[in-house]
């Protein structure tokens, strides 16, 4: 008798160890399950990829210049306009000219070109202490400047 009272409480001392460490690992599982997501984001953030739309933190950043037919014309006023934008970022256009980059205002930056000559436009993005080029055109060609001629005077009989 004294050998099955044995084993009898050798199980039920198992038994009581396995179910508190059932028990802790339900309480840990339960617990906050924020580990999971900060574990995605890091993974994101560490993700090394040569574009720099794809290795942004939170948000992948779109946006591009919309097609014309027109062209600019030297010293007239012209109008670029952002499209397939997101919330969040700025949206910056470098004319190639020299200048500061121009902000976009209501999704428009509007410039005019003092001459007639091919520049390159190049298309930013900031957001979280990212930038991207989003697009770059290498060679706009401005159209040349309209020479408008005299007719001569009316004449009204």
């Amino acid at each position: 008798m004294k050998g099955i009272n044995r084993e009898t409480i050798l199980l039920i001392v198992v038994a009581v160890f396995g179910l508190a460490g059932l028990a802790v690992l339900q309480f840990a599982q339960k617990g906050p399950s924020e580990s999971e997501e900060k574990a995605l984001v890091q993974a994101e953030n560490q993700q090394v990829s040569s574009d720099a739309q794809t290795s942004a933190k939170f948000q992948t950043i779109t946006g591009k210049i919309m097609d014309t037919d027109k062209l600019p014309e030297a010293g007239q006023t012209f109008k670029f306009f952002l499209i397939e934008s997101t919330i969040g970022p700025v949206y910056e256009l470098d004319l190639g000219d020299g200048k500061p980059r121009r902000p976009f205002v209501n999704g428009v930056v509007e410039c005019i070109f003092p001459e007639q000559k091919s520049f390159p436009v190049t298309l930013y993005a900031r957001y979280e202490n990212q930038e991207v080029v989003l697009q770059k055109i290498n060679q706009l060609v401005l159209a040349h400047k309209k020479k408008t001629n005299p007719v001569g005077e009316v004449v009204d009989y």
